[in-house]
């Protein structure tokens, strides 16, 4: 089903979903009123510092050892500069995910971020020269319809327009859902190798990423003249915390798996993880946060 045909590739797909879900409800618990501030960039950099660790350990028990590794880099200098455009793309969507959160339940977020599909399809017909099934586009347009189905109750007022706030939510989601889209595609092909970059292993190629990563997220805290709340003290306890510090392991355990999972599967394997998502956060939605479930947001899920 879905050509999860061996262990392997069922349990990156499981693992991938899983990972995603605790970490949405995790990031919405720690955004609810009345639970300590942080800054979500300095929760972001920490994560991707410790993604940079495990790549490396795993490219260390995996791949070969200091001195290969230098010689790698050397060698494909080039594919490390190429991994600035994701690794800028992944550091927005990431940092915005902790923004959206404190607007949408994890439920209603996650049924939203469906409509990436649509532009993931579209996407990998053009990069990939594979053309997408009947079936995959009437999913994806169930997918549409769904999405529909949650937000329309909220998407006017009662003076018949689109309320300021719902549409800036909006925005930025949308924004978020192109960042990922164009990340994840991008990346997929970096990793399946383009024909004109020296070819390395997926533990280096993840090391590339988060290296990357480190650099933008360390420039958006310096632009935004937020580099000294995020070294505070009182920024550093509440990182320290156990949700926080939850959120931290979990999102380091997702971008590696994030990396085989691209390796091994696909962007639309990727997107159906993602759909599969929607109905188990919903229903902890629900169960931890008491979010009202409506008929709607079953309908919606479904």
């Amino acid at each position: 089903m879905l050509g999860l045909d061996t262990p392997r590739k069922q349990g990156i797909f499981v693992g991938y979903v899983m990972l995603w879900v605790s970490s949405h409800v995790l990031v919405y618990a720690s955004k609810m009123p009345g639970a300590p501030q942080y800054n979500a960039t300095s929760v972001v950099l920490i994560t991707e510092i410790v993604k940079l660790a495990m790549a490396l350990s795993l490219y260390r028990r995996y791949d070969g050892d200091m001195s290969l590794l230098m010689r790698e880099v050397l060698q494909s200098p080039d594919l490390l500069l190429k991994y600035t455009v994701p690794a800028l793309l992944y550091c927005i969507y990431n940092n915005l995910v902790y923004v959206n959160l404190s607007f949408f339940d994890p439920g209603t977020y996650n049924v939203l971020m469906q409509l990436r599909i649509v532009l993931t399809g579209v996407l990998y017909q053009v990069l990939f020269a594979t053309r997408l099934g009947r079936n995959q586009w009437l999913a994806i347009v169930l997918i549409m319809l769904g999405c529909v189905c949650k937000e329309a109750p909220k998407l006017f007022g009662s003076a018949g327009r689109v309320p300021p706030a719902v549409a800036s939510a909006w925005l930025l989601l949308a924004f978020q859902m192109v960042c990922s889209v164009f990340a994840g595609v991008y990346n997929e092909k970096l990793l399946k190798g383009d024909g004109k970059s020296v070819r390395v292993g997926t533990n280096l190629q993840n090391a590339y990423m988060y290296l990357n990563s480190i650099v933008w997220n360390l420039a958006f805290l310096v632009l935004n003249g937020k580099l000294d709340e995020a070294v505070q003290l009182s920024n550093l306890s509440v990182v320290c915390s156990p949700t926080v510090l939850g959120i931290v392991l979990i999102m380091s355990s997702v971008g590696m798996v994030t990396g085989f999972f691209l390796k091994v599967l696909d962007s639309v394997l990727k997107s159906v993880a993602s759909a599969v998502e929607v109905v188990l956060t919903t229903l902890l939605s629900t169960l931890l946060f008491s979010t009202p479930l409506s008929l709607a947001d079953v309908l919606a899920a479904a």
